[in-house]
């Protein structure tokens, strides 16, 4: 073979395997399907309390807990969406979503918490079970049932139902987030809790009964709650647990006891659960980032990835991008490998006679 068609031929080997192996700068990851291919169908509308995190969505879902409001307004815990839509109430009908009660705009992809909706005047909200359904916008910002798409019907996900109570103030329990909450000195921050008189907010066992951790609370809406765990639940637990966070009501005596109850609409419990981290120790090995996938209680599940810097940081896989051992540094030494071998090759055509 002559030098200069193996030069075409090295040439081409560069080429192709820098093709294979360069990213795109900002394409770490998969990117969002638009609101076309992201059309779910499923439940009610919502109305957005703040801006959205669009750093950590990985599907559209809604988590609303068993709550009693003081004025037709539901707070639902978390909103993620793939791209603008409403949070929609429904009524329930016989296991199903119904007709819409109340909606709110979602603005744009993002990750959403403590997202306040409001219901119809006529609806009502004496011990009902409703029902909340993420829908997509047609593109005109005006709800419409039959134009607005549900994200429910390909993800279901994108609805839960929930029991929903009337009261002089609003009881509820607000904590998760988008990653698993962390203990700090044995204690979880639990971002807002708000009880209709003196009481409790109760951490058990997402399996039982047992209490594992207790914080006495006045009545009212309570910010950046701290509650302690007990030591011994949390050196039986594994690095990553759940655990079920419940609003009790007190009886009177100021002391936490067997006649203190938890606050219930109907039949269920006004709580919510979470996925908790322990603290680990500094020293400890990181082995990179895990996805958890924990069971819904009657909640949407919460899935937690590594996150990709477009910048150069962290790769979708967990990896650093310029790090001699992460992905495509094998595939591209071997090129370099056969470019040199075929470099020698015409310079070894070129001596002879």
């Amino acid at each position: 073979m002559r030098a200069g068609s193996l030069f075409a031929v090295a040439l081409l080997a560069v080429v192709f395997v820098t093709g294979v192996v360069t990213p795109v700068a900002g394409t770490g990851s998969a990117a969002l399907p638009d609101a076309a291919s992201a059309v779910e169908t499923g439940s009610d509308s919502v109305l957005a309390s703040g801006p959205a995190d669009t750093g950590n969505v990985h599907g559209n879902h809604v988590a609303v807990d068993p709550q009693v409001s003081a004025d037709g307004t539901v707070v639902a815990e978390t909103v993620a969406t793939l791209a603008s839509g409403f949070l929609v109430l429904k009524a329930d009908d016989g296991g199903r979503p119904g007709e819409p009660v109340g909606h709110t705009y979602l603005d744009g992809v993002g990750f959403r918490t403590d997202v306040s909706v409001a219901l119809d005047a006529a609806a009502g909200t004496d011990h009902r079970r409703l029902w909340a359904v993420v829908h997509f916008d047609d593109g005109d910002g005006e709800f419409d049932p039959a134009a607005d798409p549900s994200g429910a019907d390909r993800n279901p996900a994108a609805r839960q139902s929930f029991a929903l109570g009337d009261g002089d103030r609003p009881v509820h329990v607000l904590a998760r987030e988008s990653d698993p909450l962390a203990t700090d000195d044995g204690a979880l921050t639990v971002r807002r809790v708000s009880l209709a008189r003196d009481g409790y907010l109760v951490a058990h066992p997402i399996d039982g009964d047992r209490v594992v951790g207790r914080q006495s609370l006045s009545a009212g809406r309570h910010d950046g709650v701290r509650l302690t765990l007990d030591e011994s639940f949390l050196d039986a637990s594994d690095s990553r647990f759940r655990v079920r966070l419940v609003a009790y009501r007190d009886d009177g005596d100021g002391e936490f006891d067997a006649d203190d109850s938890p606050v219930r609409v109907g039949d269920a419990v006004v709580g919510t659960d979470v996925v908790v981290d322990r603290e680990r120790d500094p020293a400890a090995t990181d082995d990179g980032p895990s996805i958890l996938t924990p069971t819904p209680t009657p909640a949407s599940a919460e899935n937690v990835t590594a996150g990709t810097d477009a910048t150069g940081g962290t790769a979708a896989d967990g990896t650093d991008p310029t790090d001699a051992t992460g992905p495509g540094f094998g595939v591209a030494a071997t090129a370099l490998a056969v470019v040199v071998a075929l470099a020698g090759l015409a310079l070894s055509g070129r001596r002879r006679p």
